[in-house]
């Protein structure tokens, strides 16, 4: 006897077909693929851009030492730890160890500790824990675990330059040399070269550089003998400076600059002041003016005819410096430190008082409505790298005041800590780490939740208001929740504005 076989039902083929998962899920569910991509990427980048790799790995460094600060204090004063990953997004790998789960997430921008109990409107699902909450803990255990990040990135800033005065110097305040020489500049012409340090002037020592640009300005288009030390010899340079406009004359040629140098006047070529005094007078209507600004020419047009200042020039060489440095000892380089530290601070509140202002947030939005320049530049034309003459930075002519000083997003301290690197070093990274790291500490002191100055306030008015009343009280956290969500809105929204910034118009320190 023979039973039939019954056909397969092509309803639970496709039941088991959607039960498995896809292969893009199978793929980069699993821990090791993922960790094997996240290594691969980070190698890749390694080995293309160094300065890129040290810098993502310092910062995310800086983030972790932040939570470890809050994980160490809050594991000391007997609270319960949940979690401990460095990155976000997606889970990558991790392991369990005792009541604490540490691991790796996808994204390497950061760190974070997750402590049970951090505000009253969190729910707990063992009583037991309880006890060992955040919230459950005296005012005198709490303060030492919301300050410990804050703390210790202040305390890494403060180490981290000592170690940049102490191992690789501090800029001289008045010596300095020849970093740049501009095409078709009177130092061009005169023959100095980068690495030339500039002595004296007809004899008279130059001082600092600032000192130096003022004597330059008063010997417009006058001969003078520079005293030039090259290595270990010290040579005698004759040269004819040049001019450029001051601010009286940029005032009357708008919209050029002081610093600015005008070569052309329509197509008849000048080479002193007087000269282009004498042929903006004689233009009638419209004229197309050629001018240097820095190591790029550019174009605009202006209205002629044109009576200019008699004082609007200066006398102009073509030099751009660099610092010598200056090594000290340890107790010197604490000192240093320690002025440079307050200065970093002060500068932090400085900044973030002007961008939170009216003007300081209508200023970011009219460059992120702009696509990174804070001002309109289209009355000034580069000209082609075809032509001759000394001109701008290598950006248009408001980049280079436009974005220097604006807001930058964690692309924008890795873009300028990369060009940091390959210009100064080890010593210009470590002090840009420095600045992030006090800049960090003190950005999360900001007595408004969600930062640990949030947590430290509203622990101090908890203490003040149990010690007044004489019996525990806690804050509603649920009227602070509408305030929390607005400062994290703005947060989002200052992150998004300054990552497009720093994506579309990138910071470049040099031309």
């Amino acid at each position: 006897m023979t039973t039939p076989v019954e056909p397969k039902n092509s309803n639970d083929e496709l039941n088991n077909a959607a039960a498995k998962p896809p292969l893009l899920e199978r793929v980069f569910g699993n821990q090791f693929v993922l960790l094997g991509l996240l290594l691969a990427l980070l190698g890749w980048v390694a080995f293309t851009r160094i300065w890129l790799f040290v810098l993502i790995i310092a910062i995310v460094a800086s983030v972790f030492l932040h939570e470890m600060g809050h994980f160490l204090m809050a594991k000391r004063n007997g609270m319960k730890v949940t979690e401990f990953f460095i990155g976000f997004g997606p889970r990558v790998w991790s392991f369990r160890r005792g009541e604490t789960e540490y691991g790796l997430k996808l994204i390497p921008a950061g760190a974070y500790v997750r402590i049970i109990g951090m505000h009253g409107l969190e729910e707990i699902d063992d009583s037991d824990d309880e006890g060992r909450t955040y919230r459950a803990q005296s005012y005198w255990r709490r303060m030492p675990v919301v300050l410990a990040g804050p703390v210790t990135n202040i305390v890494l800033g403060l180490v981290l330059l000592v170690v940049v005065f102490a191992g690789f110097g501090h800029p001289s305040t008045d010596k300095w040399k020849v970093d740049s020489v501009s095409a078709g500049s009177a130092a061009a012409s005169a023959g100095l070269q980068p690495g030339d340090r500039i002595l004296a002037l007809d004899g008279e020592p130059v001082g600092t550089f600032d000192d130096f640009t003022s004597v330059v300005r008063a010997h417009a288009g006058s001969p003078g003998q520079l005293t030039v030390q090259r290595g270990d010899e010290q040579l005698t340079i004759p040269t004819t400076f040049g001019w450029s406009l001051n601010t009286e004359g940029a005032r009357a040629l708008q919209p050029l600059v002081p610093g600015d140098r005008v070569t052309k006047v329509g197509d008849i070529s000048v080479s002193s002041y007087s000269e282009m005094q004498a042929a903006l007078q004689r233009v009638i209507g419209p004229v197309t003016i050629t001018f240097d600004r820095n190591d790029r020419a550019f174009t605009t047009v202006v209205e002629g005819p044109l009576a200019m200042p008699v004082e609007g020039y200066r006398g102009f060489l073509g030099v751009s410096p660099s610092s010598v440095l200056v090594h000290a000892g340890i107790v010197e380089a604490t000192g240093q430190a320690v002025q440079a530290f307050g200065d970093t601070v002060v500068g932090s509140v400085q900044g973030m008082g002007r961008l939170f202002s009216p003007s300081g947030i209508s200023k970011l939005a009219s460059q992120v409505a702009n696509g990174g320049s804070s001002e309109s530049s289209s009355a000034i034309e580069p000209v082609s790298s075809g032509s001759t003459g000394a001109g701008s930075n290598s950006g248009s002519s408001a980049t280079a005041s436009s974005n220097a000083d604006r807001p930058m997003s964690l692309l924008g301290i890795v873009n300028v800590g990369t060009q940091l690197g390959e210009e100064a070093g080890w010593a210009g990274v470590l002090a840009l780490l420095a600045t992030v790291n006090i800049f960090l500490g003190l950005i999360n002191l900001v007595p408004i939740l969600p930062f640990d100055g949030g947590h430290i306030a509203v622990a101090t008015y908890e203490e003040i208001r149990t010690r007044i009343s004489g019996k525990a009280y806690r804050v509603n956290m649920a009227k602070l929740m509408p305030v929390t969500y607005i400062v994290v809105l703005l947060m989002v929204g200052l992150f998004a504005s300054t990552l497009y910034l720093d994506a579309v118009d990138p910071v470049k320190l040099s031309p």
